[in-house]
């Protein structure tokens, strides 16, 4: 009884491991659920003012990335690795968390060039 106990229990679990969405194996180093509103860019310390872009990380495993000019809509998987967010659409990149304190994050793009990109949590 007790052996079949285990075999059942291990079973319930992988499953239910398997199911789980990307986000619970890898854990950012803030919570990034949620929509993000770009409000700076800073290349080599100037910073330029700019909302045109927002990001909205999904707890399934989904980022919609959404920007007003040129118009784009895009969604694509994600994950993270530490301060790492990895994009996993058509144009592939990873984003290095600079700063996070829950209502600001920072990042600079390890992939696409230079510049820290600032954002704001949406409510």
């Amino acid at each position: 009884m007790v052996k079949t106990m285990k075999g059942q229990t291990l079973c319930v679990v992988m499953v239910v491991y398997y199911f789980l969405p990307n986000t619970v194996y890898a854990q950012c180093v803030g919570d990034i659920i949620g929509k993000w509103q770009q409000t700076q860019v800073e290349f080599e310390g100037n910073k330029i003012n700019d909302d045109s872009q927002s990001w909205q990380f999904m707890e399934n495993g989904t980022v919609r990335f959404l920007k007003t000019t040129p118009e784009i809509d895009v969604s694509s998987d994600y994950e993270c690795e530490g301060d790492i967010i990895h994009l996993k659409g058509k144009l592939p990149g990873r984003l290095k968390i600079l700063e996070h304190d829950g209502e600001m994050m920072a990042w600079e793009s390890l992939d696409h060039g230079p510049g820290i990109t600032h954002v704001k949590r949406v409510k």
